[in-house]
């Protein structure tokens, strides 16, 4: 994860270099530039409705013993209905102001989302009985779910440089618009590479697993929090030489149906915050490090995660801007005398399931944004001097969200 860090790292420095170097854009870039922005068909699909699926049927394309007319049915929502989504998102950049979307972070996204929707295109016209392109148009996916994998950083420098060019409302709007659209695209698209795969490589054990598609019926809480609790300490231990216990109580043998990918990405924010102000608020008063407490409460409709630690609590001046993108209380400490390694490690304190993310405000907000997809919250509450506790309420994925439109 480290060298993957690294890799990221090191191909923004030089993508930033190029940028600053070559001030004068070339003449095939520009052309290129032109003709994307004028896409007929981008304004062609753009302009067509978004047709929402419900969490139900999502569930039922992937309900086993997986049928081949469920198979069917989820390709083809997916190959016409992503094409749509992804051409919105490309209006969406060309539709902000002249000098942010000339950003070299912002405009690379923008590419990105333009490419997505060319190479999806071509499979929105085939009839919807033919499967005989699905494990191409899952590759197809794949590609484009890990190419978008650290687009929310990438994003967030951009934005960070621009904050002076828009306002924070307009910025607040095009942000949650995109990434609650992100969640969506990622979400159908997921689900329906995991069904293709499942129905091609099909066996007894699978039958019986409690996945569907990229939902878990069965998923434990407490597992993830040890997950997390594991990559967290390994990250913390490296860069300041200790780390936190966790200790996990409450309903730990509890389970609920949820994206674990979702519940990940949260738990993970959450742990790196609580692991990070614990030991730098411990070193700053000398003392030993206490641990972060983690409970799980287990409701008729509900669970419950409160993670309670002791590093400190937030400021007041801040507590009313923790959710805001780009706010952040980390102190930048890009100095000479930081090294590669220390300065990889102190990204991925601030990472997520996004990618480094450090010192640019949007951890918080992001995971906010997820719990409350599913009908969740997140609530922050802060004895400034002591800690913090952020409790985290997630809604079961069955019967009581069917109706909710993806």
């Amino acid at each position: 994860m480290l060298i993957r860090a690294t890799q990221l790292c090191l191909r923004r420095s030089l993508s930033t270099a190029r940028v600053l170097k070559n001030s004068n854009v070339s003449v095939e870039a520009s052309q290129n530039d032109v003709v994307s922005f004028y896409d007929a068909k981008v304004i062609n699909y753009a302009t067509r409705p978004i047709r929402p699926v419900t969490l139900k049927e999502l569930i039922r394309f992937g309900q086993p013993p997986l049928s081949e007319q469920s198979l069917t049915q989820c390709a083809h929502y997916a190959r016409t209905e992503l094409p749509v989504r992804l051409a919105m998102r490309v209006r969406a950049f060309q539709n902000l102001p002249f000098i942010v979307g000339t950003n070299p972070h912002i405009k690379d996204i923008y590419r990105l989302y333009f490419e997505s929707f060319d190479s999806l295109e071509k499979y929105s016209d085939l009839p919807e009985n033919d499967n005989g392109s699905d494990l191409e148009f899952a590759e197809k996916l794949k590609d484009l779910v890990e190419r978008h994998a650290d687009n929310i950083p990438t994003l967030a420098r951009g934005f960070l440089e621009c904050k002076k060019y828009m306002n924070t409302k307009d910025m607040t709007a095009f942000l949650d618009d995109m990434i609650h659209a992100r969640i969506g695209i990622r979400l159908i698209a997921e689900q329906c590479i995991s069904l293709i795969h499942a129905s091609k490589n099909e066996s007894e054990d699978q039958r019986r697993t409690s996945y569907i598609g990229i939902i878990n019926t069965q998923l434990s809480p407490a597992k993830v929090i040890h997950h997390c609790a594991d990559f967290v300490t390994e990250l913390c231990e490296f860069n300041y030489g200790e780390a936190p216990e966790f200790i996990i109580n409450g309903h730990v043998d509890t389970t609920f149906t949820y994206v674990p990918v979702h519940l990940e990405y949260m738990l993970t924010e959450l742990l790196k915050n609580a692991a990070r102000a614990t030991v730098e608020n411990a070193k700053k008063n000398n003392k030993p490090v206490p641990p972060v407490e983690v409970s799980i409460s287990h409701g008729s409709r509900d669970i419950g995660i409160r993670v309670r630690d002791q590093g400190g609590g937030v400021k007041p001046a801040d507590l009313n801007h923790i959710f805001e993108y780009s706010y952040t209380t980390v102190k930048n400490e890009d100095t000479e005398d930081s090294n590669i390694f220390s300065g990889i490690t102190r990204l991925a304190m601030q990472s997520g399931v996004g990618g480094p993310i450090a010192g640019l405000g949007f951890g918080l907000p992001l995971a906010r944004m997820y719990a409350r997809y599913f009908g969740g919250s997140m609530t922050l509450l802060s004895l400034n001097g002591y800690g913090c506790d952020v409790f985290l309420k997630l809604k079961h994925i069955d019967e009581s969200l069917g109706q909710l439109e993806i």
